[in-house]
């Protein structure tokens, strides 16, 4: 019996973004809403002082911004990133991403390779994986 598309497990660096995008801490809600339209992501990493602190999505800034009013041009994106940022090793396969994901109710996940952070995996990584492994079992 050959389960096409099952013979070996995909890595979860098979599917992340690269390279790593991200805003300052400092940087204003509008500044880092600027920054995620021009390069068409839906999330953004948070950097202060060189390390990675936090994350921003959009799901972030429709409830933390709109839903409570903040002003988008003086609020900084500190103040309503995520933190801290959940991590899977770039080798471990997309299936233990997916039930990470799922378990710790996010859309997004960094991925590292050797503790430093390389790229980054979306839910929409994940229909990706999971509809290319659909199609070859048709």
């Amino acid at each position: 019996m050959d389960d096409i598309g099952n013979d070996v497990l995909d890595d979860i660096g098979d599917y992340m973004s690269s390279p790593v995008l991200s805003v300052d801490s400092e940087s204003t809600i509008q500044e880092t809403i600027l920054y995620m339209q021009a390069n068409e992501i839906g999330s953004v990493l948070v950097k202060k002082l060189g390390d990675y602190v936090g994350l921003v999505t959009e799901s972030d800034l429709t409830r933390k911004v709109l839903g409570k009013g903040l002003n988008a041009e003086t609020t900084i994106v500190a103040s309503i990133m995520t933190s801290p940022v959940l991590t899977m090793d770039r080798y471990l396969p997309v299936e233990e991403a997916n039930l990470f994901m799922h378990k710790n109710r996010i859309r997004h996940l960094a991925v590292t390779e050797e503790d430093k952070i390389v790229g980054m995996l979306s839910i929409r990584d994940l229909v990706t994986y999971y509809s290319r492994d659909f199609r070859m079992q048709e």
